[in-house]
């Protein structure tokens, strides 16, 4: 809050109510279980590839999750 406050040169008070409104207007998405299985893979397809044509590598990004998450378990134990 802190940070959109700064960003938009403004209050947190203020930068809460704006976000309240913004958030407002945006029409409501359907409850999760209203999509069958197949609209939600569908869905995940257009995703992924928007993602791809947008230059994201799924395969690096997987490898780097799985580094960060063995980092983080290793250096935990």
């Amino acid at each position: 809050l802190a940070a959109l406050a700064q960003r938009w040169q403004t209050t947190p008070a203020d930068a809460l109510r704006r976000a309240i409104l913004m958030a407002a207007r945006e029409p409501a998405l359907p409850p999760a279980d209203t999509f069958t299985p197949a609209e939600r893979l569908q869905a995940l397809r257009e995703l992924r590839a928007s993602l791809s044509a947008q230059g994201v590598d799924f395969d690096a990004w997987a490898r780097e999750a799985r580094a960060i998450r063995r980092g983080s378990s290793a250096g935990g134990q």
